[in-house]
């Protein structure tokens, strides 16, 4: 058989051959030999004709689908049509500028403006409870220049807060710190040293997270009751994404911000973000610099039970449900939520967890044998009652003894055998 190619032509002999059932040619250039492949042999075909799909693919259709397109339809719609008021002109940028000129050259605001903070912020029913909840534990709000934007001072029992920033950023940081007395007394502001390493980073972004979910609640309440300068800046700040989530979800149900649906799709919304790298690597260093001696780091098992109780602390909420409860599973294995996706955080942490094995076993290696009073192996050595013996050989002149033979009895001189003891 002769099959043309680009250059010239080549016979191909398609001569029979042993456990052959078919064999033939591709394109008239590559020779085929089919073997005994179950009851008929493989044949391939250049040919337009469909082949129908597997059973299982016959009721497939994209109509199973229309359902969730048109709910997140809705859900996009819907806010689209709120976040138009929210929406900054193309001098949004000058204007910044001068804002900041105003800025440097205005005074302080007086003390009296923390009223007007407490004001504003008991609009909104969550953040009220809050509050209350922060005064019946002896926390209140302090204006304060020594804090670089906001800070909570457990031992004082304080909420410190720069009285420069604009009213808008002040009530987002006081839902943030309230948020945070809220962890602290319900004993979900556990220092994420004190969990197994892969357990602590978990830890470390669930609060941060949380204490973001509330804050962009919090100002949804106050511009719903008509105090829209804490949402215009989570609308036109890097909050957006998170602010965007909550707002589908408490657009098309009125239902989620109380049943945790909006404070769950913060959650998410702040997991798959670069948010989780940052944290990460303050944490990490933290690790590199020395953990601390107490909690549950050497057992990763202890360090499991601890982390569900602290994640269930952490869900708990004055009004709703336990958002993070029914989940618990998920965040613990879901990699999105565990998972140090940054190369350079994954390389430390696995530096810090060798570490931290390498000692846990050397600690182990010393105190083996040495519980309850027992001693180890080389403190036995040389304090025994038992008398250890030995044998020291004294070997001849090589020299003069050169042709005989040596004898293991010890006599002649050729070989002396000096027992001794050591008591």
């Amino acid at each position: 058989m002769n099959g043309p190619t680009e250059t010239q032509e080549v016979e191909i002999n398609l001569a029979p051959i042993a456990g052959t059932r078919v064999a033939y040619t591709l394109n008239n250039k590559q020779p085929v030999k089919c073997s005994f492949i179950g009851a008929e042999p493989l044949f391939f075909m250049d040919t337009d004709e469909i082949i129908e799909e597997d059973s299982m693919f016959e009721d497939f259709s994209l109509d199973m689908f229309d359902g969730e397109l048109e709910d997140l339809r809705k859900k996009i719609d819907s806010y689209d049509a709120i976040s138009k008021e929210f929406h900054e002109n193309e001098a949004s940028i000058s204007d910044l500028f001068s804002n900041d000129a105003a800025f440097i050259t205005s005074e302080l605001p007086n003390e009296g403006s923390l009223e007007h903070l407490t004001d504003i912020l008991k609009q909104s029913r969550f953040a009220e409870t809050l509050l209350d909840y922060a005064q019946t534990h002896g926390v209140e709000i302090c204006y304060s220049t020594h804090v670089k934007i906001a800070e909570y001072d457990r031992e004082a029992g304080k909420i410190f807060i720069h009285p420069s920033l604009e009213i808008g950023y002040q009530v987002l940081l006081a839902s943030t710190e309230l948020r945070r007395v809220w962890q602290h007394k319900n004993g979900a502001l556990v220092d994420p040293m004190a969990f197994y390493p892969d357990h602590g980073i978990l830890i470390n972004r669930l609060q941060e997270a949380d204490v973001n979910a509330f804050m962009i609640r919090i100002a949804w309440e106050l511009k719903l009751a008509g105090e829209k300068d804490a949402w215009a800046l989570v609308e036109c700040s890097t909050f957006s994404d998170l602010g965007r989530a909550f707002a589908r979800e408490a657009c098309t149900d009125f239902r989620a911000s109380n049943n945790g649906q909006a404070l769950l799709s913060i959650v998410e919304a702040w997991f798959l973000s670069e948010r989780c790298r940052k944290h990460d690597r303050t944490l990490i260093q933290r690790m590199l610099a020395g953990k601390s001696p107490e909690g549950f780091a050497h057992s990763q098992e202890l360090s499991r039970q601890a982390l569900i109780e602290a994640i269930y602390a952490l869900g708990k909420n004055p009004y709703g449900n336990n958002y993070l409860a029914p989940h618990m599973e998920l965040l613990i294995e879901d990699p999105i939520f565990s998972e140090v996706r940054d190369r350079s955080n994954a390389n430390f942490l696995w530096f810090v967890k060798f570490e931290s094995s390498f000692a846990q076993a050397e600690q182990e290696l010393q105190m083996e044998g040495s519980l309850d009073g027992q001693t180890s192996q080389f403190e036995q050595f040389g304090q025994g009652s038992t008398p250890y013996e030995a044998e020291v050989i004294q070997f001849p002149n090589m020299g003069q003894q050169r042709s005989k033979s040596f004898d293991t009895t010890g006599h002649d001189g050729h070989c002396d055998i000096v027992p001794f003891s050591q008591g």
